[in-house]
């Protein structure tokens, strides 16, 4: 019997609740309505979100109905709705498991949120509202609200966007005697268990106490990290690490969680929504700093998905969706493992890993694999992959995408070859990391460019839409172009040098990407930083020898990709890649191949910082100094970590986290 998303909904009275700070603590530089304004899916694609970190839902005012393409939530909009507790974890994904509570429109007056907190104000009431992991409090004028008691929701789409295997919807029951409160209680498990954590989680408390205990989580996190800086960068990159400790979603529910992947009940914890694509580059890496205590506990989910649903996932929510490409949880648990994290089976971890590398999906050349075209239908863990193995290439008259799969596909084994490694099987690892140079078929000499190539070996045009044996595929690249798919091998930057002509050759050609591509308008925003393909390229200066051009790009793009407007930033938030981007980029840190353990140097925005680690390293600080500080100033004399000049620009992670001092010495 499928056991879906369930609340119960209990009412009291209503009292009047306001935090006051002694002083302004990091937290309370959070603007919530960054990247909550735009038109269609480009922009910021965010929420004034309220709940607790990597929350199993969040609750929102609701000023327009949501979907795929479009959230409950845009600033531009007049009217309050409703609330929704949501688990959308981005815009262009569906949501499962949300509840809505409507309201007659009526128009916004003020909006006050907080990740604790929010409330809003409407013509002739007002509404204050928190929530926990699991329940949900609502104070204001719920006369006349109708919430069907008992109502089984056991739909096929279930008002997803998309269907999902095994999730089919959800039961509720409600209890409202109360006009000016509700309480919500919610569960993947069972209504038992809905009353249970709705108990658990708010019980007797009072909602001033609730409201606290909410923001101490936040704090938790906020006071590993301390910047001085400039109040419009404080507000950008506090906002940004609230927008990284939302993603991934943790429904486990005390020692329990319920699976869309096997549409059963099992012991332990789970975290889903992981956006893999988008998340390796950045946003992991900063989680192995911000909150290494539930990094195991994220992979380890991982690799219950597999045990559960027979392959590693590619984009969660909660079960297989088919979206984007590669294989990117392989580089998430290589990373994991390279920094030292143990708590999680390694030895799965590579069982998985192998599988996705060596073994097809069925019927694998049956499809042209083009992106969100199989939901619902497979696992799609590397689509395309018999080609990839049989010519060394994903072939552009079979697969969709073929030199964007090929390029992740060759990280992928990057990826896999750490783990073979870990886990004493050298020759294997020896095989991943020469099929990891397979990117090099696609290096068309003529064009100088990475080109889609048929099967029968021929180079083809970039602009083709490719005809398969089985379908359409529309074009040869993923979020991405001919002139960034040029820089799309971060994993190996010597023998990208190679293919372009010698290392002077790359940073000539690197300038031409950015004084004439970079900054062109794409899909209504500022440049192409708004597509993570693009994310790792003002690094690569370091790997060619050219340092100074990497700190004059990163500064940039910190201070033209990034606003504290409505907008936000380029590009959607993609479950916190676009502001770890930001972050790690104006601590003057940023991973170009998180398989490796280390971060590229940059240029800091900051003028100091501090980071506080905890288990599961030994108890440690990190000062960042920022000497001879303007804001104009981009150019890095030197740098050194704990007396010892950084002479290669790059750090190590383990000696970040033993902690010291790292200190950066800018010049004019």
């Amino acid at each position: 019997m499928i056991r879906p998303f369930i609340f119960c909904i209990v009412a009291y009275g209503l009292t009047v609740f306001s935090v006051e700070a002694d002083h302004r603590a990091s937290i309370d530089y959070v603007d919530a309505l960054i990247g909550t304004e735009g038109d269609g899916t480009q922009y910021g694609g965010m929420m004034p979100y309220v709940g607790v970190p990597f929350g199993s839902f969040h609750l929102v005012p609701m000023t327009r109905l949501n979907g795929v393409g479009r959230l409950s939530y845009n600033k531009s909009d007049d009217n309050l709705i409703g609330f929704n507790l949501t688990r959308q974890p981005a815009i262009w994904m569906g949501d499962w498991g949300a509840v809505r509570i409507p309201l007659t429109p009526r128009k916004i007056e003020s909006l006050e949120p907080t990740p604790y907190l929010g409330k809003v104000s409407v013509a002739g009431a007002a509404y204050e509202y928190t929530a926990t992991a699991h329940a949900a409090w609502l104070r204001g004028d719920f006369s006349g609200v109708w919430l069907p008691s008992g109502y089984d929701a056991n739909r096929d789409d279930a008002g997803l966007g998309y269907p999902l295997p095994n999730f089919k919807g959800w039961r509720y029951v409600v209890q409202h005697p109360d006009e000016r409160e509700l309480k919500i209680g919610v569960s993947l498990i069972s209504l038992e268990q809905a009353k249970a954590n709705l108990e658990r989680e708010i019980g007797a408390k009072t909602f001033e106490e609730v409201v606290s205990d909410v923001r101490r989580q936040w704090e938790r996190y906020f006071s590993r990290i301390e910047i001085d800086a400039a109040e419009d960068v404080k507000r950008i990159f506090y906002t940004g690490v609230f927008h990284t400790l939302l993603y991934p979603r943790q429904i486990g529910e005390y020692g329990r969680y319920y699976s869309a992947f096997d549409d059963k009940i099992h012991y332990g914890d789970m975290y889903t929504c992981f956006s893999l694509w988008d998340t390796y580059r950045a946003e992991h890496p900063w989680l192995t700093l911000i909150a290494p205590e539930r990094v195991d506990s994220m992979m380890q989910s991982l690799l219950e998905m597999y045990k559960e649903g027979g392959w590693l996932p590619k984009w969660p929510n909660p079960s297989y969706t088919g979206i984007m490409i590669g294989a990117p949880a392989e580089i998430v648990l290589a990373e994991a493992c390279a920094k030292g994290f143990s708590g999680f089976d390694t030895g799965l971890a590579y069982e998985a890993v192998r599988k996705n590398a060596m073994q097809p999906q069925e019927n694998d050349a049956a499809f042209v694999w083009e992106d969100r075209g199989m939901f619902g239908r497979t696992p799609e863990t590397r689509g395309g992959l018999g080609s990839y193995i049989h010519r060394g290439y994903v072939a552009c008259d079979e697969t969709a995408e073929s030199v964007s799969r090929t390029q992740d596909f060759c990280f992928d084994d990057r990826a896999a070859a750490v783990l073979a490694e870990a886990s004493g099987r050298l020759d294997e690892a020896e095989m991943f990391r020469r099929r990891s140079c397979n990117y090099t078929n696609l290096w068309d000499l003529a064009a100088s460019s990475f080109r889609p190539r048929r099967a029968d070996g021929r180079f083809d045009s970039p602009l083709a839409e490719i005809k398969g044996s089985h379908g359409w595929g529309h074009g040869a690249y993923c979020e991405q172009t001919e002139k960034t798919a040029v820089w799309g091998v971060p994993f190996d930057t010597d023998g990208l040098a190679r293919l372009l002509g010698g290392k002077d050759e790359a940073v000539r050609r690197l300038d031409v990407f950015f004084d004439g591509e970079f900054w062109k308008a794409e899909r209504g925003n500022r440049s192409m930083h708004g597509n993570e393909p693009s994310h790792h390229c003002a690094y690569l200066y370091n790997r060619f020898g050219a340092p100074e051009k990497t700190q004059l790009r990163v500064r940039q793009i910190l201070e033209r990709c990034y606003s504290s407007d409505g907008k936000g930033f380029d590009g959607n938030e993609d479950c916190g890649q676009m502001s770890a981007w930001y972050i790690l980029s104006a601590l003057g840190l940023y991973p170009l191949d998180p398989t490796t353990g280390e971060y590229e140097i940059g240029s800091p925005l900051v003028r100091s910082a501090t980071l506080r680690f905890e288990a599961p390293y030994p108890k440690a600080t990190l000062k960042i100094a920022v000497k001879n500080y303007s804001s104009a100033r981009w150019r890095v004399k030197r740098v050194s970590l704990n007396g010892l000049e950084l002479r290669e620009w790059r750090v190590r992670h383990a000696d970040l986290v033993r902690g010291g001092e790292l200190v950066f010495e800018m010049s004019d």
